[in-house]
């Protein structure tokens, strides 16, 4: 499915509760588990916004979500998803953005919120500064600089190189690279908190994981 077709859709649920008996605890403790368990699935998902700025958007936004990809599909999966993969043991959906770049976004399964949980900005300063800007009172926004000249050289970057090659059928190039890095990152971050918050929280988590992770 293109990312056009997914971008900016936001699903509202019904649930039909059984008709009131004789004996009415039933039907409320049925109410209870539905509230619980519903809480505990909101809990354990959210979106993730790849927001790619630069002068190719639509092919860099194309390889951004398909290292991104690469990163959610390492750990943590399962039979049926309906997500796109999984970061800190929760389910993420992946919004791409600019909405009207995404011509070239394959393969998401979602759908995502509308408004996303976490936005990661990708692209050369300081546009990519201005781009996070907007959105940083709506959502948490996590700036992810471009790999340096050389990543490609790096050893420790071989198992990403090779897994896409594997998947993609060619070689990624440094927006793959540099989104496979912030999805790792991002990983790492929500891990101990279980989900994509509290802001202040995730923010001091991502940027403790600047260091250590492959390059």
């Amino acid at each position: 499915m293109s990312g056009s077709k997914r971008v900016a859709s936001e699903c509202s649920r019904c649930t039909a509760f059984p008709a009131r008996r004789t004996i009415s605890a039933v039907p409320a403790l049925a109410a209870v588990l539905w509230i619980a368990l519903s809480g505990i699935a909101a809990a354990h998902s959210f979106t993730a916004a790849i927001l790619v700025v630069g002068e190719n958007v639509e092919q860099d936004l194309a390889e951004a979500v398909r290292g991104f990809l690469l990163a959610a599909d390492e750990r943590d999966g399962h039979p049926n998803e309906t997500s796109d993969g999984h970061l800190g043991g929760v389910d993420v959906h992946v919004l791409p953005l600019p909405a009207e770049a995404t011509s070239l976004v394959q393969e998401l399964t979602g759908p995502p919120d509308e408004a996303a949980d976490v936005i990661i900005v990708l692209g050369p300063k300081p546009s990519a500064d201005d781009a996070a800007s907007k959105y940083s009172r709506a959502s948490t926004v996590l700036l992810q600089a471009l790999l340096a000249e050389g990543w490609n050289g790096d050893d420790r970057m071989d198992g990403f190189i090779a897994r896409y090659r594997l998947a993609y059928g060619k070689e990624p190039g440094l927006l793959a690279a540099s989104a496979y890095h912030a999805a790792r990152r991002l990983d790492v971050a929500i891990r101990p908190l279980d989900g994509a918050g509290p802001r202040d929280e995730l923010l001091e988590a991502w940027q403790a994981s600047e260091v250590g992770l492959p390059r």
